[in-house]
């Protein structure tokens, strides 16, 4: 029994001494392994010369449209058109109810005919000095003013109906057959298609001090995936919205095969000629994001630190930082996966992108 005990206690002591040496393995190796610095790919920031391109969302539309209407005021006889029709130049596209407006066309006819023959009557007793000059000038300008009377009721019965101005698309019908309307009151929306398709978009203050007529744009639509439209920055505005404090900005697109549609949502990049200084880092860099704003690591007294940054544009392989770094700011573009606050790093390799 003596004997079974000693070996008991042995066999403790043994295992209690391997527990502890295992211990201390486990110890050493993790010390080891927080205190070995993680290989990185470092970039020193810089500010330099950039291209930068605004990305800005707009609609698209025809560059002429125009709302049309009678220019006499009536009941509305036929709209021979729908929305969305396609129309040539000339086509009828709605008329008013025309008796009232023809009746005053053959009245003004009359009153012509009658002045034409009380002016050749008077001007004869003129020549023989039976009326007098005052009383042939009276008749004269009556005779002028019948005249003008008819050319208006003759202005007024043509314009009576409403026809294309040009090739082009009903956008919308304002009014429907049967409707009372004033003159010039809008009945059809109308763009031209003679004319190329046009983007316009609102962009803020800070974005139009940038852009001027004649700056290149690409554009894209959700309509047709995958396809880019090429087109030229045709006008800026020079006065804000009063609602929304944004400038307009119109982008003329070159001319295309594809099937447009005014209304489309458009997804709009322009590039200035210009250049301005800025901070540009890769894409590589950012550890997250959220809209605007994300996380970059930074090199400060060999350890990784974890900054905020925000960006203000992008390119197809940059991003410009506004807030957050500065320049001779050392910036961890490779290796940043198992970084964590703290983390003692070391550079292996410097880019100079």
């Amino acid at each position: 029994m003596h004997i079974l005990k000693s070996l008991f206690f042995l066999g403790g002591s043994l295992l209690l001494l391997a527990a502890g040496g295992c211990q201390g393995d486990r110890a050493g190796t993790t010390e080891s392994r927080g205190s070995r610095p993680l290989p990185v790919g470092v970039q020193v920031v810089q500010r330099r010369l950039l291209t930068v391109p605004l990305r800005e969302t707009g609609q698209l539309t025809a560059k002429s449209q125009i709302r049309l209407s009678f220019m006499t005021g009536g009941i509305i006889a036929a709209i021979h058109v729908d929305d969305g029709a396609t129309v040539k130049k000339g086509d009828l596209l709605a008329t008013l109810d025309l008796s009232e407006i023809k009746a005053r066309v053959n009245e003004a006819s009359l009153a012509w005919e009658k002045a034409r023959r009380d002016y050749k009557r008077v001007y004869n007793l003129y020549r023989d000095s039976v009326a007098t000059l005052e009383q042939l000038e009276h008749i004269r300008t009556a005779r002028d003013i019948a005249y003008n009377n008819l050319r208006i009721a003759r202005f007024n019965l043509e314009h009576s109906v409403i026809r294309a101005p040009a090739d082009g698309k009903i956008l919308r019908r304002l009014a429907e057959t049967g409707e009372m309307v004033a003159p010039g009151y809008p009945v059809l929306l109308f763009a031209s298609t003679d004319k190329a398709w046009v983007v316009r978009c609102h962009v803020p203050d800070r974005d139009i001090v940038s852009i001027n007529p004649g700056d290149t744009a690409t554009v894209t639509f959700d309509a047709w995936p995958g396809r880019i439209f090429s087109g030229l920055v045709s006008e800026t505005g020079t006065a804000a919205d009063p609602y929304t404090n944004t400038y307009e900005v119109e982008i003329t697109l070159d001319p295309s095969d594809m099937k447009l549609v005014a209304g489309l949502i458009a997804s709009v990049k322009i590039r200035p000629a210009g250049m301005k200084e800025a901070i540009a880092i890769p894409y590589s860099a950012l550890r997250g994001g959220d809209r605007m704003e994300g996380e970059v690591w930074l090199v400060k007294n060999g350890k990784a630190v974890l900054t905020e940054v925000t960006l203000t544009a992008m390119t197809d392989s940059l991003l410009i930082a506004g807030k957050g770094l500065q320049s001779g700011d050392t910036l961890v573009v490779r290796g940043l996966q198992d970084l964590v606050p703290g983390t003692p790093v070391k550079i292996v390799e410097v880019s100079k992108d």
